[in-house]
């Protein structure tokens, strides 16, 4: 079965989706970029910004504003369509 992994990644860009490739390697996030041989996934890590770590105790001192989150970092990590074996939409939550 030829799946286009280009056409459902344009599809899909800014989602968080998952990633199995043909190796059995698991990637999550979103997508953030898409070019003719890649997909760039923005991977969610638990350091903030400054390099504190995203702990209850490390909120307390950004307040408690709505709609105010502390920016985390994201890994990007590039992945050839060749390699991809799956992929998928996932839930995301705040």
């Amino acid at each position: 079965m030829d799946t286009n992994y280009q056409q459902i990644s344009w599809t899909c860009m800014n989602k968080y989706v998952g990633i199995t490739t043909t190796d059995g390697q698991s990637h999550d996030g979103f997508i953030a970029h898409v070019d003719q041989d890649y997909v760039t996934l923005a991977i969610p890590t638990n350091e903030m910004v400054h390099g504190m770590p995203a702990q209850n105790s490390t909120y307390r001192q950004f307040g408690f504003h709505p709609g105010f989150f502390p920016r985390r970092r994201f890994i990007h990590r590039r992945i050839p369509f060749g390699a991809i074996a799956a992929l998928f939409l996932l839930p995301f939550f705040i």
